[in-house]
């Protein structure tokens, strides 16, 4: 897809990229405000053309661990039957497991194409009915934590999910086989999560639901249904793709959710530039889009901290200057967005350099 920003703003924006590259690599202790961005503007012709999106799904996504927080080991905090449970699946070393959802940015557009097919293919007026948000297939109840839980079932065809991947109308061969091949890893990968499901009483008060275990987030199965006449002549055949989806993407869904555009990924895109949108630019837009979803319009972090919150793998792997750069690319590409309003870096109580966000309170 072409971005919308003409090859004069495409110079200008790499001029200013290369400066806030270097900015972030040897930030200077002063205040600064960022040059003017070309921004894209996008005027939604519903205003209310959005989803929600599970809050607790966002929160195990933008889980980071922080070494200057001093951790303790994960094992000594898991219950036992998670640590046999992920002794039995075997499908990664047990010293390589982190607690959260890791996905690479292809994975996450995937992930965040799936939510919003659920949104599309759900009842979502009346939560209390049984079926909100539980997709357009039988939901299944399943263990979960230390209970059960709905896990809703999506059917759709592998070209409906191929359009909310690339945010295009029209997608080719080449683009299911790649949005094809990354559903099947996916079904392969489980995820340590941990979280708490908060409810509170009309009397006052609250209960807590601890969930804890090592998961898949999908579980795919390809049915191809076919319709004969009564000479037993097939008249036709259509092949869709069913997902039975972990009860995280519908986690107190009514209550706590994002709300995010439904156009996201294709907006995201734009503002980056290309199709190639990195992990670390889906990971600064989605930390933001949850600040402005709890009424949060100033954020600041230490640098080092949004580092590891944006690329923990990276940034242990000793890969810090590469980081700094994709870190650069991710705030530009959250100002095209319209999500930053401005942003300056100060020196924090610790000596250390700290990035303040000015967010966009109007931002839809």
């Amino acid at each position: 897809m072409r971005s919308s920003i003409n090859i004069l703003e495409r110079i200008t924006l790499s001029k200013k990229r290369r400066a806030l590259e270097t900015l972030l690599i040897v930030p200077e202790m002063r205040p600064l405000e960022p040059p003017k961005r070309a921004r894209v503007d996008y005027k939604p012709t519903d205003k209310k053309s959005k989803y929600k999106s599970s809050g607790h799904l966002l929160d195990q996504r933008l889980k980071s661990h922080y070494p200057k927080d001093n951790q303790l080991d994960l094992f000594t905090v898991l219950q036992e039957t998670t640590i046999n449970e992920i002794k039995a699946k075997g499908d990664v070393a047990i010293t390589e497991i982190v607690e959260g959802i890791k996905l690479s940015s292809s994975e996450q557009k995937v992930v965040d194409s799936l939510s919003k097919l659920l949104y599309d293919k759900s009842q979502t007026k009346d939560p209390k009915k049984d079926n909100y948000y539980t997709g357009n297939k039988n939901y299944r109840m399943v263990d979960y934590g230390k209970g059960k839980a709905k896990s809703p079932s999506l059917a759709f065809t592998l070209y409906e999910l191929t359009k909310e991947y690339k945010g295009e109308e029209r997608v080719g061969g080449k683009d299911l086989e790649t949005v094809r091949g990354i559903l099947g890893e996916l079904d392969q990968r489980n995820f340590l999560l941990r979280y708490i499901e908060k409810t509170y009483k009309k009397e006052g008060g609250y209960k807590e639901s601890e969930i804890e275990g090592f998961y898949r987030l999908i579980k795919i199965l390809t049915i191809t249904e076919r319709d004969y006449d009564k000479k037993d002549i097939m008249l036709s055949s259509k092949e869709e793709t069913t997902i039975q989806l972990n009860p995280i993407f519908i986690s107190q869904i009514d209550s706590k959710y994002i709300l995010y555009p439904e156009d996201i990924n294709r907006r995201t895109m734009i503002a980056y530039g290309g199709k190639k949108v990195s992990i670390e630019a889906l990971t600064l837009r989605d930390y933001l889009i949850r600040d402005l979803s709890s009424k949060i319009y100033k954020r600041e972090i230490v640098l080092d901290r949004l580092y590891y919150q944006l690329s923990e793998k990276s940034m242990r792997a000793g890969r810090k200057k590469r980081v700094k750069e994709h870190t650069a690319k991710a705030i530009e590409t959250c100002k095209n967005l319209g999500l930053i309003d401005s942003f300056k870096i100060e020196t924090a109580a610790t000596g250390e350099p700290k990035i303040i966000f000015t967010l966009n309170k109007e931002w839809e």
